[in-house]
């Protein structure tokens, strides 16, 4: 598999350093195949058999190598894409939690006049009670 130069990278992978170092074995590892081939391919007649299928196993056994590493790395990028949808989406709820903390603090101011006029309104009525009770403890009953 060939490496797609114009394929979208994410963030740290873009001209980051793995991505450099990736790039820089995946060339090396096929220019030691490619050598190691077409020196095998020249000397297949003078080294025994087993010897020839060693080596072309253990080139098959590289080329799967090297090309398992770009797939390698579009599952890093999946996972940093992963990442920052993550990071986007605890950032959404936080916006959403301030928003929900500002309505509650809106709530609150706006319910301590009426914890204030209930405050008032209970010394009221104790005032009225006693007022009453002592109205009607100093009339005298009705006949």
């Amino acid at each position: 598999m060939a490496h797609d130069d114009k394929a979208p990278r994410s963030g740290l992978l873009q001209g980051g350093l793995l991505q450099s170092a990736l790039d820089e074995f995946l060339s090396r590892a096929r220019a030691v195949a490619d050598v190691v081939g077409s020196i095998g391919s020249e000397a297949v007649g003078v080294v025994p058999d087993i010897v020839p299928d060693t080596i072309t196993r253990m080139l098959l056994s590289l080329q799967q190598l090297v090309d398992q590493v770009p797939q390698l790395t579009s599952e890093v990028e999946v996972l940093l894409e992963g990442v920052h949808a993550k990071r986007l989406t605890l950032q959404a709820l936080q916006a959403e939690l301030a928003a929900f903390d500002s309505q509650l603090e809106l709530l609150e101011k706006s319910l301590a006049p009426l914890q204030t006029w209930t405050g008032q309104w209970a010394r009221l009525r104790g005032s009225l009670s006693e007022t009453l009770g002592s109205v009607q403890s100093s009339e005298p009953p009705e006949a």
